[in-house]
């Protein structure tokens, strides 16, 4: 979430709780007759026309206003407290150029597994980034055949991932790899 939606979230929710409690202590204090000692001129009970309110011309015009106010400010809240599910922008290392570089790692990543797909112990690779307890992660999920070595598989992602630290920024990301051994080989392809 959000910082602003986070500042936001917590000072309607403190303004609501405040509200809520002096509400909830004026109905007791009125009850019980706690409510004539702060204020004395305290009716002791409520009588409202309401037909005084709702024959008004204008009552359905501020009644439609407010419920669609209400309504976009619900559907805003909701919206915004949706978990995000890719990974924006990162920033690059300033460099000589001023200004502020950013790189989109998804690209980067797609790329990294179509590389891995080439290696022929893969059968298929795939690539992502995602977000992990508040860190950024690379995941590669990769497939090799039954009879692959997989010291050599590993030594293959490890480059891939060591050509990967080159294009984006290494210290904001942390690489997983997902191996997994397909039970039977499909038929691989022959060259004659």
């Amino acid at each position: 979430m959000r910082r602003g939606v986070l500042a936001v979230d917590r000072v309607v929710v403190l303004l609501l709780g405040l509200v809520l409690v002096a509400l909830g202590l004026a109905v007791v204090g009125w009850q019980a007759g706690f409510l004539k000692d702060v204020w004395p001129s305290a009716p002791s009970s409520v009588h409202v026309d309401s037909g005084e309110v709702t024959d008004d011309g204008s009552f359905v015009a501020v009644a439609v206003l407010l419920g669609a106010l209400l309504v976009g400010l619900g559907l805003w809240w909701l919206l915004s407290h949706l978990p995000r599910r890719g990974v924006g922008p990162l920033r690059l290392p300033p460099g000589d150029v001023p200004g502020v570089l950013t790189v989109l790692p998804g690209p980067a990543v797609e790329t990294a597994a179509e590389v891995l797909e080439d290696d022929p112990r893969v059968l298929s690779a795939r690539g992502s980034v995602l977000t992990d307890r508040k860190q950024l992660v690379v995941r590669l999920r990769v497939t090799v055949y039954p009879d692959a070595d997989l010291g050599s598989v590993i030594q293959s992602c490890d480059a891939v991932l060591a050509d990967l630290a080159r294009v984006l920024p290494a210290e904001q990301l942390t690489s997983r790899v997902e191996l997994s051994v397909r039970r039977q080989a499909p038929e691989r392809a022959r060259v004659r």
